[in-house]
């Protein structure tokens, strides 16, 4: 019965008239990549099988066999049945295994609709019978397109298709078995050998989406295979212990233990395939000396974006250094543009860092199988690298904008040293820039600091040391621009801001705030080169944080010798601030006087004078600090400008007369009675018509 219904659904491939074809000389082919699991779930998905739709998925699975016929030229005659017979000659293109896949999945949804009306239209709880036999007949027609998918792919198809197309046989085959309910330990031998072919296909898939696939579909046959050994334990038999029996017996009356050696040898091939494809796929990532192996295309991509763009950072940041000493024979600083071209290739590498870590993070989410614990900690030791090349990459960024920052501040002095003025303000920093772009220097090396405290062992412990060292020389130098910062802040010397501080406290405060700061950044600097050359330079930490070690240490001990003048130069403030207040004390007491004739003189000396009235004198009248010291002013208070005596001055004028009228209340004043209107008598009869007028 089974050879003829195989013989039925045989597709001839001869000419319309019964004549064959010419046959070729054989030529070898290349295995076909087969993709079954992944090929049919994408089908059911959206093709109603979502929304458990199998008419709508039966539909698309008769489409899509014609369509396949017609682009392989498989038609049966135009006005005549000529079968066209396919076979393992024929087998040329992956398109010919979907014409059995696509058989049996269409005759599979048409038993699985079967089942679903016989069910929903059964009388009194029980299914249709007439529906049952159907749909058994359809599962048995899926079962032969099965077994003929699996014997083509075996033949012409690559190993994993070959073994998918097995299991896929396997599985269809326990369906019909089921739903038989005749010979439950065959049932069961089916389903453990799909499952066992699952799972080992899900082991030596290489990407995450194939594993879920078929540990979906082994989480699938879970309930079937407890469904049948119930079934075996109620009828007083027990299952094959043995797994080696069990899957023999699952391979059919001849498979033995031959048939399931074969099975073995082809899983091993299948793993070391697999091997050898992962191996020729996988990318490492190096960082601190370690290589870390990469198989997500996506976190590929995203770490290939960074290298590229990190080296054009490189690149740009030896071209800046080259043209750094020709920058500072002008007395300017590098090009802000240059600059501004370096950060913006920096942060785009940063950027495929931090997408490459939360790929990462992504793929651990969708770790599932056996070997789900392995790939967690590969893909953590991962994550950590990502980071730490992204906090490496910051890091360089900060120096970059701290050396242009640095170089901006140190031409601004040099102007004013050499006794210019600085007029174009965006070129020249000041020293609250510098401090701005030392604190986010220092919060990036203590984030990798952290990082390397969390990482451990003696790479971590290294790390976290220099990062620990380049985070100390951070500090020092940000007590030293703090300290220019005080200084700036501190009036000059003759200077009429100093004239005017000298009377307040804000003026010598600043400066011996100054002069404490700068000799803490000379003590700091000192610590800080000490640090730095301690640590050992042949780690991998030394090449990520140490690289221009030798350059910070001179560095510092410039900033060291920098520190001590400028601390000099604030005490000389300190020493003109007390001078200053000296002298005003002074000249303050010997002011003072008690006797009338000096204190007439101070009077007559108080007056002032106007310009109009004094045109021929080679005299100041703009007022200002000097004036109000030649005129006795009080210190720190500047005198009003001279020029002219405005005539709107107040005179004295009289008084008006004030009238009190206490006396009105004892005058007699004139009857004025005569001069009032006398009213008109009227009668009664006058008054009550009055209103007909």
């Amino acid at each position: 019965m089974a050879a003829e219904q195989t013989e039925a659904m045989e597709v001839d491939l001869t000419k319309e008239g019964g004549e064959a074809e010419e046959q070729q000389p054989a030529v070898p082919l290349s295995p076909l990549p087969l993709n079954l699991l992944s090929t049919i779930k994408t089908a059911q998905a959206q093709n109603g099988l979502r929304h458990g739709d199998y008419m709508r998925y039966r539909k698309h699975c008769a489409s899509k066999l014609q369509s396949l016929y017609k682009v392989l030229k498989m038609q049966h005659g135009r006005s005549k049945y000529v079968k066209r017979k396919l076979d393992v000659p024929h087998v040329t293109d992956v398109r010919h295994l979907q014409v059995p896949l696509f058989s049996a999945e269409r005759a599979w949804s048409q038993a699985m609709e079967l089942k679903k009306e016989a069910e929903t239209r059964g009388s009194a709880g029980t299914a249709d019978p007439r529906k049952r036999q159907h749909l058994i007949r359809r599962l048995a027609k899926a079962v032969l397109w099965a077994t003929e998918l699996a014997r083509f792919a075996a033949e012409r198809a690559d190993t994993r298709g070959a073994l998918e197309a097995e299991a896929y046989s396997s599985w269809m085959a326990g369906q019909l078995l089921l739903e038989r309910e005749s010979d439950w330990e065959q049932a069961l031998a089916k389903f453990s050998r799909a499952k066992k072919l699952w799972q080992e296909l899900a082991k030596a898939c290489p990407d995450l989406e194939g594993q879920s696939l078929c540990l979906a579909q082994v989480e699938e046959m879970e309930p079937n295979i407890r469904y049948c050994n119930y079934r075996i334990s109620r009828a007083g038999g027990t299952a094959p212990a043995d797994p080696a029996e069990l899957l023999a017996l699952g391979g059919g009356e001849a498979a033995a233990l031959p048939g399931l050696d074969l099975l073995q040898s082809k899983l091993a091939a299948l793993a070391q395939e697999a091997q050898m494809a992962q191996a020729a796929a996988t990318s490492y990532f190096e960082w601190m000396g370690t290589r870390h192996p990469v198989r997500n295309e996506r976190v590929k991509l995203s770490l290939h974006q960074a290298a590229e763009f990190g080296a054009q950072a490189d690149k740009a940041a030896e071209q800046a250094a080259t043209g750094a000493a020709a920058a500072m024979d002008t007395g300017a600083a590098a090009g802000g543009d240059a600059l501004d071209g370096r950060l913006a290739l920096y942060d785009k590498a940063i950027n495929a860092l931090a997408e490459a870590k939360s790929h990462v993070r992504n793929a651990v989410k969708g770790l599932a199988g056996p070997d789900a614990e392995a790939h967690f900690k590969e893909l953590e030791a991962l994550e950590v690298a990502v980071e730490g090349a992204r906090l490496q990459r910051t890091v360089e960024r900060s120096q970059a904008h701290l050396d242009h920052t640095r170089a901006r501040f140190a031409a601004g002095l040099q102007r004013l040293a050499m006794g210019k003025k600085i007029k174009d303000k965006e070129r020249h920093a000041r020293p609250e820039e510098v401090v701005r772009v030392l604190d986010l220097l220092g919060r990036h090396l203590e984030d990798l600091a952290d990082l390397g405290a969390r990482l451990g062992g003696r790479a971590g412990e290294a790390l976290h040391e220099a990062a620990a060292a380049r985070a100390t020389a951070a500090r020092a130098m940000r007590v030293y621009y703090v300290a220019h910062a005080a200084l700036a802040a501190a009036p000059a010397a003759g200077s009429d801001a100093a004239a005017a501080a000298a009377g307040s406290a804000s003026g010598p405060s600043k400066a011996l705030e100054a002069y404490a700061l700068f000799a803490r950044a000379q003590q700091r600097a000192a610590e800080a080169a000490e640090t730095l050359k301690g640590l050992a330079g042949g780690d991998a930490a030394a090449g990520v944080l140490l690289k221009g070690r030798e350059a910070l240490v001179a560095e510092l001990a410039e900033m060291g010798r920098q520190a001590a003048a400028y601390k000099a130069v604030a005490q000389a403030e300190l020493a003109a601030a007390d001078l200053r207040a000296r002298e005003e004390v002074a000249s303050g007491v010997g002011g003072m006087s008690l006797t009338a004739e000096q204190q007439q003189q101070q009077q007559q000396q108080q007056q002032q004078q106007y310009l109009l009235d004094n045109l021929d004198k080679w005299e100041s009248f703009a007022g200002g600090a000097t004036a109000a010291a030649t005129g006795g002013a009080a210190a720190g208070a500047k005198a009003p400008p001279r020029l002219y005596n405005a005539p709107y001055e107040y005179g004295a004028i009289p008084v008006r007369p004030i009238m009190l009228d206490t006396a009105s209340n004892c005058l007699a004043y004139p009857s004025l009675e005569h001069r009032l209107r006398k009213a008109e008598k009227k009668s009664v009869l006058s008054s009550l018509f009055s209103w007909r007028r």
